[in-house]
């Protein structure tokens, strides 16, 4: 079971325990999952809890203890822990409460800080003493954006955002000023004055365990088994738990070949059925309706030229890779797909991180909090054919 599939099943568990008549040794199993929870108000038979596993459990109740078990697989040992901790303080702001639950499904510490810079780049201004504008307590709404655009800022007005996650760093490099003259910086300011935040996780969400890799690698594998999955570039410092191993890329080996064709239209269906695809193919492969067989296959979103650049894999699947790169991967005999640099990564948004935010909120005070996906948010490249002109 996944890292978040484990917290996020204990979170939901968690507020459900609390509405139960009685919880004296009973067996509780979420429907749709294989995995039990043993729950008791003793305080013994309970294994140890580490302490990131206790701070999944955010129960009400003090005296609760449950121990988590799970399905044992050939070789392995079981596996538990309990927890008799009180809730963790609630979060005093929304703003809080979401960069908690970012920080939780994608650790900032999986970022390549060499060059990157995410976590929460606009805070929330202070409300005015002469404000008589009036917030929700318990709820409001989340936008979730790849790029910040003033369509996007016009859109999270509209919609009475307090608060945006964009994939993409607002802020890149140090400023030194912040005037009207600069596009981006015009956007903080309009956002600053509306007190909307801005959380950015970019290339934590790119390393995380089901953050964007996997997602692409899942797309392509379209449900059949792989027998191995690897990260192509591993982060070699120490991560938080459940994240060792973690890094930059994906490459996957097939259980069995699938033709060319087939990877392009599942990938072309899972990043939104995107029409047109960019396909650099090697001198002897210059025909793609003759059927090629691909046995291992290699993902980075966004752009993959550094990432993917010593990969053995046969089809080497990104959003943009530089020419030299991409010559340099045919005279090898490899194929690379790109489909623009945001069009590998925006439908994560809706179909991944949307349900994985709303599950993180559901059992803190901004449960009730709207979770929205931008519609304004698009790529700056369209293709045109010239004959139309």
């Amino acid at each position: 079971m996944s890292f978040w599939k484990r917290s996020t099943n204990l979170k939901v568990l968690s507020k459900r325990i609390s509405k139960l008549p009685s919880l004296n040794n009973k067996a509780y199993q979420i429907k749709g999952s294989p995995h039990c929870y043993y729950i008791s108000r003793s305080s013994s038979n309970f294994t140890t809890a580490s302490e990131s596993d206790n701070s999944f459990l955010q129960n009400q109740s003090p005296s609760l203890r449950i121990r988590y078990t799970c399905n044992k697989r050939p070789g392995q040992q079981r596996r538990g822990f309990s927890s008799s901790q009180a809730m963790a303080e609630p979060s005093t702001s929304l703003t809080d409460a979401v960069v908690t639950a970012m920080r939780t499904l994608f650790p900032e510490e999986l970022a390549d800080s060499a060059w990157d810079n995410t976590g929460l780049l606009l805070g929330q201004a202070p409300q005015s003493l002469f404000s008589f504008k009036a917030e929700e307590e318990n709820g409001g709404t989340i936008l979730l954006t790849n790029d910040l655009t003033s369509a996007v800022v016009d859109e999270a007005l509209e919609q009475g955002a307090r608060m945006i996650v964009c994939y993409h760093p607002v802020i890149f490099r140090p400023l030194k000023s912040l005037t009207t003259k600069d596009p981006m910086q015009t956007l903080l300011l309009r956002l600053a004055a509306e007190r909307i935040s801005v959380y950015c996780p970019h290339t934590a969400m790119d390393a995380a365990s089901g953050g964007l890799n996997d997602w692409l690698c899942d797309i392509l594998l379209d449900g059949e088994h792989s027998v191995n999955r690897t990260v192509v570039q591993p982060i070699s410092r120490p991560l938080p738990e459940g994240h060792q191993g973690m890094g930059y890329g994906r490459a996957v080996e097939l259980a069995r070949p699938v033709t060319l064709q087939t990877l392009l239209k599942r990938l072309s269906a899972g990043i939104g059925n995107q029409r047109y695809m960019m396909v650099a193919m090697p001198p002897s492969l210059n025909d793609l309706t003759k059927t090629q067989e691909i046995t291992k296959i290699a993902v980075c979103a966004g752009s993959g030229s550094d990432v993917l650049k010593d990969t053995d894999a046969q089809v080497l699947v990104t959003g943009e890779m530089a020419h030299h790169y991409a010559l340099r991967h045919t005279q090898l005999g490899q194929i690379v797909v790109t489909v623009f640099h945001s069009n590998s990564e925006r439908k994560y948004l809706e179909t991944r991180l949307k349900p994985m935010l709303e599950v993180e909120l559901e059992t803190t005070t901004y449960g009730g909090t709207r979770v929205i996906v931008s519609k304004a948010d698009r790529d700056p490249f369209e293709v045109i054919d010239v004959r139309g002109l």
